[in-house]
């Protein structure tokens, strides 16, 4: 074989080479950069999320709990001093339940589809786990439990002990019970609260993050 064709040969195997690992750069390259388009979409599903539990956290959640704390310190402290009129007038505050569950379904989607590899940063991915397997999850059972107790506790004693067509107490005798359950169910909507206020914290935290990795630009 001469040499002249020796060389072509061997031109042409190292072009057949090169052609084969530009075209697998070119997949990868494609792949690298769907994922990234993929990631930054999940990113921002994620980032509207955590806004609408932001802005209904502080718009009306927080506050709204906070006015209902202030009528159930009010009717413990009319009680305590035993005014009937007082305590019938902030009697039906007990019924008043405003729970709200920050929304997970771009995060859970992420995790159920595998996908939350995507997110290359391992202290981002941690801060969302410890938020929405830890955080949201806990909060949740804060305001079930005071669901559950109004219904198996406050109710009850109302029904068997009050007036409910005009939620009135007649008798000053009846107050002591009453008042210990308030008081454990004040108890109950304090944690809420405060995991309220914990988790629209981390909330925000969690959209600083995204932004200072540019996942929101």
């Amino acid at each position: 074989m001469k040499k002249k064709d020796l060389v072509n040969q061997l031109f042409n195997f190292v072009g057949v080479i090169l052609g084969v690992l530009l075209a697998f750069w070119i997949n990868e390259k494609s792949i690298a950069n769907r994922e990234r388009g993929e990631a930054r979409e999940l990113m921002q599903a994620l980032a509207n999320d955590l806004r609408e539990d932001v802005q209904s956290y502080e718009e009306y959640q927080i506050p709204v709990n906070q006015q209902h704390q202030q009528q159930l310190d009010s009717l413990i402290s009319a009680m305590d001093s035993e005014n009937i009129e007082r305590v019938n007038k902030f009697l039906p505050s007990i019924f008043q339940v405003q729970n709200y569950v920050p929304t997970a379904s771009s995060y859970n989607s992420m995790k159920a589809s595998g996908k939350l590899g995507l997110v290359d940063n391992l202290k981002l991915q941690k801060h969302l786990s410890d938020y929405f397997d830890g955080m949201v999850l806990e909060s949740s059972l804060k305001s079930q439990a005071q669901v559950d107790y109004l219904m198996e506790e406050m109710l009850p004693w109302v029904a068997d002990n009050a007036d409910i067509s005009n939620m009135d107490i007649q008798s000053a005798t009846e107050l002591t019970p009453l008042k210990n359950r308030v008081i454990i169910y004040k108890l109950l909507v304090d944690q809420k609260v405060d995991s309220y206020k914990y988790i629209r914290e981390e909330a925000e935290m969690l959209l600083e993050q995204l932004d200072s990795l540019g996942a929101l630009r």
